[in-house]
């Protein structure tokens, strides 16, 4: 761990207790992060787009950027600063609430960046919104190039605050009625919206199911890991096999990826991290669960692995208030029997009721 050093700038003499004084966690809230806020004298404060290459920020604008021409003046001194906002935090008075975040304030000079560096650093700003975008696009043109100014911030000189707690209420106001606790908010991406004809790109795919909802936890049964984070899915691999099922006749990437964002998963696969399968929950989290898209690598089925998926997302600790679960089958009766499930008279239909 490299500590950041500190200075009377970035000393925290509010709350000094959440101090982070770790370069790594400056790392991290800057990588999470996707939007840096600039100020710079005038007084100006602009959002800005931005990448890292190990402890340098990147920034970049127009050539006539007036933001970034001050910042290049003599003697300018700049503030970056990066939020992440993880919850509100209720306590019972006015007074006590709070919020519970990530965040970074970084001080320094800018310099101007040209050539080779300035190439690398336009490539990690674009790989910083959308990993693996750069190699999915044109390159800047040297038109654009010219058109383009890019700065760069040394990271020496910053300090992480992080709070990560329940209300602290006053001892006079732990009596009162008032609902006190927190609630967690968490940033995520809806299903893509195409503009062309254009196969879904890796990028986008992988952006979309990082920001997707993960149950914690796993477990393994012989040489077989069963978990619910969609970041380690063969997003392809899937796609292939429902696309040959008769419940997923009109599926699209586009559709698939919308109905991982509107579900939590459980993902079946090897050691070595292969995709076996997958099933799906859509719940409202509180009492009712629908369990939908079970499905098995052909080369895979007869092992009990549908049965474990389905087992892992019922039993799962998020899952324990729901009243009823239901889905649909034409010819899967007597798995999800053996799984608690009654047929509804019209014979569609299963429902398993809590007992």
């Amino acid at each position: 761990m490299t500590t950041l050093p500190p200075s009377p700038r970035t000393t925290l003499r509010r709350h000094p207790e959440r101090g982070v004084p770790d370069r790594a966690a400056l790392h991290a809230i800057l990588d999470e992060a996707l939007v840096v806020h600039v100020a710079a004298p005038g007084p100006r404060v602009l959002p800005m787009a931005f990448g890292r290459i190990g402890d340098r920020l990147y920034l970049h604008g127009a050539k006539k950027n007036a933001l970034l021409t001050d910042l290049l003046a003599p003697r300018a001194e700049v503030c970056v600063v990066a939020t992440l906002l993880d919850g509100l935090v209720l306590a019972r008075s006015a007074f006590h609430h709070s919020m519970n975040y990530r965040s970074a304030v970084i001080f320094g000079r800018v310099e101007e960046i040209e050539g080779e560096e300035r190439d690398r650093a336009l490539e990690a700003i674009v790989e910083h919104a959308l990993p693996g975008r750069a190699a999915e696009c044109r390159a800047p043109s040297e038109d654009e190039l010219r058109a383009t100014r890019v700065v760069g911030l040394d990271l020496a000189e910053a300090s992480v605050k992080v709070r990560a707690a329940g209300a602290s209420d006053a001892p006079a106001d732990e009596a009162l009625p008032h609902w006190t606790g927190v609630l967690p908010l968490r940033e995520a991406a809806g299903a893509p919206q195409p503009q062309s004809d254009a196969e879904l790109p890796a990028s986008l795919i992988a952006a979309t199911l990082a920001r997707a909802p993960r149950l914690p936890g796993e477990t393994q049964e012989d040489d077989i890991r069963i978990h619910g984070d969609p970041r380690r899915l063969d997003f392809d691999r899937l796609f292939s096999w429902l696309a040959d099922a008769y419940w997923a006749t009109d599926l699209t990437p586009e559709r698939l990826l919308g109905a991982i964002q509107g579900s939590r998963v459980a993902i079946a696969e090897t050691m070595g991290g292969a995709t076996l399968g997958f099933a799906r929950a859509v719940t409202d989290g509180t009492t009712f669960g629908w369990l939908a898209d079970v499905i098995v690598a052909p080369q895979a089925r007869g092992r009990g692995i549908g049965t474990a998926l389905c087992h892992w997302l019922i039993d799962h600790e998020a899952h324990r208030e729901l009243r009823r679960w239901m889905l649909g089958t034409r010819d899967a009766h007597r798995l999800y029997e053996r799984l608690g499930f009654e047929r509804l008279p019209d014979g569609l239909y299963m429902v398993r009721r809590r007992t």
